[in-house]
């Protein structure tokens, strides 16, 4: 059985509000090196924001829901 949330009366998966806060951290962190003007020398960036994205829903899956 996956892990789940009561949300308004529903279960609602945890992995899936991970994943959420993961995609929109990588794009606050994306927003954040275009204007720092450090996107451009990125080596292979769909791989660093997809890794990057994985890491923040991880973490927070392991911090906040525990293991």
């Amino acid at each position: 059985m996956s892990p789940a949330l009561p949300f308004y009366g529903a279960y609602f998966p945890s992995w899936l509000i991970c994943a959420v806060v993961g995609i929109l951290g990588t794009v606050l962190v994306r927003t954040l090196l275009i204007r720092l003007g450090v996107d451009a020398g990125i080596p292979l960036r769909t791989l660093v924001y997809l890794a990057l994205a994985s890491l923040i829903a991880s973490t927070l899956a392991l911090t906040v829901f525990g293991p």
